[in-house]
């Protein structure tokens, strides 16, 4: 056990040594293939390393815990990219920060051996001692159930949260308190390029400050809204009662007052006039009937089951059928074809015709879409300026007792119903 724990500690300090010299030579030098290939493989191993090293702690009395549990706790905080503190840091100094928190929190534990034994490594004499104390497992066991819980959420915010900010650029990122959007503005030449996350729920109040901040001349908006002129849409396709259900607002009460043109030559939409006091809007998306048939029905599966009237375990099990089913790869693969990467192009397109009439461009889209439209504005030249964060909506207005009472008492009435069902079916076999 010695030798193992033992390896551990130097394991982890030469984790911490590869990962700071890999993160200090891609910044001031240049990025190495293979010292990045090699601190993976290290820093795997010492993840998996701090596993086992964690519960040896509930086994093994022997192992001090003021040394192994900062250094297993922040290895598993790194697993999770030091969440929610690496959503407060620039994202190019993300991993600097967590190579180097490794180093400081490995020259603590030496620190520590060194006053306790003396030296850098735990002595042969106190493994001398008796390896299994119930008191130790019992304590140790008691207090990890009664935390489990809260490590579980915390995990799954963690993940969570940097699943989005890695599909989002960072322009929107999870936080204990609850998700956060941000507005960045790019400038080149005295032009400015507004990009404002979006998503299609958030918190009342959310839409209509966003609306009241845009300014009037010399703007156009690039608004975000797939068209159906086709009729392809067997069914309504809204929100409002998705948000009404986790009591929340709908993007559809946010009403842009500007002039409306038309996407194909941005001239002004039917005979009115356009009014200098408004900015300009132009639908700057595309058309359904330009996706494949299998997105075209795919958006009516949803908007017909999770968007649907049905109680919220219907709507879920109706679509978990579908998904069962059709949910395919290769179907879900044209799905982000169609409503990710055809509508980037689309508002990209728009966006550099507007450059030459216009001096402030705004595009308020979803978040995932941000990505690929930051890079656009970037290659035009134009240089990252201010960026203001929004509030979308907080854990804490999200009603989950009466969501959850609403799930039980529906799977209850489905389970009345199936037994009734049952009851009627023996009855019948026993008629026969």
């Amino acid at each position: 056990m010695r030798r193992f724990a033992n390896f551990y500690i130097v394991l982890f300090l030469i984790d911490a040594g590869l990962s700071l010299t890999d993160e200090l030579l891609s910044v001031f030098v240049a990025h190495l293939p293979v010292l990045s290939t090699v601190r993976n493989l290290v820093a795997f191993l010492v993840l998996a390393l701090s596993v086992m090293v964690y519960f040896l702690l509930g086994i093994d009395r022997r192992l001090p815990k003021r040394v192994f549990l900062p250094l297993t706790l922040y290895a598993f905080w790194a697993s999770l990219a030091l969440w929610p503190l690496a959503g407060m840091l620039p994202r190019a100094s993300q991993g600097l920060v967590v190579s180097f928190g490794q180093a400081v929190i490995g020259g603590v534990a030496l620190m520590m051996l060194r006053s306790s034994y003396g030296r850098n490594l735990l002595p042969e004499e106190l493994f001398r001692r008796p390896l299994f104390v119930w008191r130790n497992t019992l304590v140790f066991a008691a207090v990890n159930l009664l935390l489990l819980p809260m490590v579980l959420v915390f995990s799954l915010m963690a993940m969570a949260g940097n699943y989005l900010d890695r599909q989002t650029a960072g322009f929107m990122r999870v936080s204990p308190v609850g998700i956060y959007t941000s507005e960045r503005s790019y400038h080149d030449d005295g032009k400015v390029v507004r990009l404002v996350a979006m998503m299609h729920i958030a918190r009342e109040g959310f839409y209509q400050e966003l609306v009241a901040s845009l300014p009037a001349k010399g703007t156009i908006i690039l608004a975000e809204g797939v068209s159906d002129r086709e009729h392809l849409l067997k069914n309504r396709f809204h929100y409002g009662r998705l948000a009404d259900l986790v009591g929340l607002s709908s993007q559809e009460t946010m009403l842009l007052d500007g002039n409306l043109l038309e996407l194909d030559d941005l001239e002004p939409a039917g005979d009115l006039e356009p009014d200098e006091t408004k900015p300009d809007i132009v639908r700057a998306d595309t058309d359904l009937n330009r996706f494949d048939p299998q997105t075209v029905e795919f958006i009516n599966v949803i908007a017909r089951t999770l968007l649907g009237d049905k109680p919220l375990a219907q709507r879920l099990a109706a679509y978990a059928e579908w998904a069962k089913v059709h949910g395919t790869p290769e179907v879900f693969s044209g799905v982000m074809a169609d409503i990710l990467y055809k509508r980037n192009a689309v508002v990209i397109d728009a966006l550099m015709r507007s450059l030459d009439s216009y001096d402030t461009i705004i595009i308020p889209w979803g978040g995932m879409h941000m990505p690929a439209i930051e890079a656009a504005v970037l290659e035009q030249g134009f240089v990252p300026g201010g960026k203001k964060e929004r509030l979308l909506f907080a854990f804490s207005s999200i009603p989950f007792t009466a969501l959850w009472q609403e799930v039980a008492a529906q799977a209850g009435r489905e389970g009345e119903w199936q037994e009734d069902e049952g009851t009627a079916l023996n009855r019948d076999n026993a008629n026969h």
